[in-house]
């Protein structure tokens, strides 16, 4: 019984647990801003033929049409940077 308390608990009370960033598994870790990425906000990435819910790693604004790299992903959000003036 008391097992079960502590589980029922534990969707009660607050998780201190920090957000993990995985690696990021495709090939081509490269897309482009469909939405504006702002700091501390979320847009949108096209990548892979998958559109993501993103996040700068930076404190910039992202714009639609900007190329970015992606450096790893949290849960279903990818983690961006721009990439470099080639």
């Amino acid at each position: 019984m008391l097992n079960f308390i502590k589980i029922v608990l534990s969707f009660f009370l607050a998780q201190n647990k920090t957000p993990t960033i995985s690696k990021f598994l495709y090939d081509n870790k490269e897309g482009v801003v469909d939405e504006v990425i702002a700091p501390d906000r979320r847009g949108r990435v096209y990548s892979n033929g998958i559109w993501w819910t993103a996040r700068c790693a930076k404190n910039i604004t992202l714009a639609p049409g900007e190329e970015v790299q992606i450096i790893g992903l949290e849960n279903i959000t990818v983690w961006v940077e721009p990439i470099a003036s080639k």
